[in-house]
């Protein structure tokens, strides 16, 4: 799954470098973008209940980025135990470096009333949508 950001100056420190507090929003908002390219908005598992929360994250930085800079985020996600859902980014420079690594885990749960349980066997719908997520865009 491939997404291309700009690095902007809210995405960046003083010194024009981007912060590393920014990496994790460019994670996020690429998995978002892969959930809805294999059909469905975070905003309507969220309506149904359900969130696909981080439980683990490693960043390692390679080379800086800095304001201007176009990056190629390429994620690949591989389901884990039926409801672990990891997450390996890299974060591409336009010269094809690689300027940084991510590997995210998450989890899918279900938020009922006041309680937030994991979802140990996932709703069929949800379990394609995985599996779509785990092969890729040329499949």
């Amino acid at each position: 799954w491939k997404l291309t950001k700009t690095v902007l100056p809210q995405h960046t420190d003083h010194a024009g470098v981007m912060w590393h507090g920014s990496y994790f929003n460019f994670l996020e908002e690429a998995r978002i973008d892969a959930l809805d390219k294999v059909g469905i908005t975070y905003s309507k598992l969220s309506n149904e209940g359900y969130e696909i929360p981080l439980v683990s994250a490693r960043i390692k930085y390679k080379k800086s980025f800095k304001h201007g800079e176009i990056i190629l985020l390429s994620t690949q996600f591989e389901v884990v135990n039926k409801f672990r859902l990891n997450c390996k980014t890299l974060f591409i420079k336009e010269n094809g470096e690689i300027g940084a690594e991510a590997l995210i885990e998450l989890v899918f749960v279900r938020k009922k009333n006041d309680s937030i349980k994991l979802v140990r066997q996932l709703p069929a719908e949800i379990e394609k949508i995985f599996l779509l997520l785990e092969e890729g865009p040329e499949s």
